[in-house]
């Protein structure tokens, strides 16, 4: 194991222990003063790409029934092997149960285009102000995104994180794809390159 494989695993036992410790009228509260914070920022006309929040991760559902609500195109991942794919979704009671236990689109739900640009919303375990961002270590939204900015050099690349998932530097690699900034409960931050 090199040592930044090394630094990301002590990193991402460290805030997943901050996000243990976080009790659940701390998680609902920043939950929504993140999930207000987005609606408020996106424009209504804008495709968005998402996820379907972990319980360590902050609960966005009512902000993801939101978007369908609005009438905004929604997608969400689904893994076709190690590949990420966002698929439409139009309503999050039709969500199917994955392998990995998180609900998602079905398999045959239309797949996002490359060159459609997007807002992504993009999970992850510990983020920073210059666009780092240490994911779970399966490399799936690294590649995404990668593989989507490659194509489309209008769509943008937000973290959603608590507060406690915000530190100063994250450990980074070749392979690794800093986004446009982040969300949390404090507001939108930019990326800092």
């Amino acid at each position: 194991m090199s040592h930044i494989s090394e630094q990301k695993t002590e990193l991402r036992a460290a805030i997943l222990e901050r996000i243990q410790y976080m009790n659940e009228q701390a998680r609902t509260a920043e939950s929504r003063s993140i999930a207000r914070r987005i609606l408020e920022e996106l424009p209504t006309d804008s495709v968005i790409c998402a996820f379907f929040p972990m319980k360590t991760e902050p609960d966005i559902r009512l902000l993801l029934t939101e978007i369908i609500t609005r009438g905004q195109e929604l997608f969400l991942p689904t893994f076709d092997g190690h590949a990420l794919v966002m698929r439409r979704t139009y309503d999050l009671a039709h969500l199917i149960t994955s392998d990995y236990g998180i609900p998602e689109p079905a398999s045959d739900a239309e797949k996002l285009d490359a060159h459609t640009p997007v807002i992504a919303l993009i999970p992850g375990r510990a983020f920073a102000a210059d666009g780092g961002r240490l994911g779970r270590g399966n490399g799936g939204y690294d590649r995404w995104i990668a593989s989507h900015r490659s194509q489309n050099d209008q769509s943008r690349y937000y973290g959603v994180a608590f507060d406690c998932q915000i530190v100063s530097a994250v450990p980074m690699e070749e392979h690794d794809v800093p986004l446009d900034g982040y969300i949390s409960a404090r507001g939108f931050t930019l990326a800092q390159k």
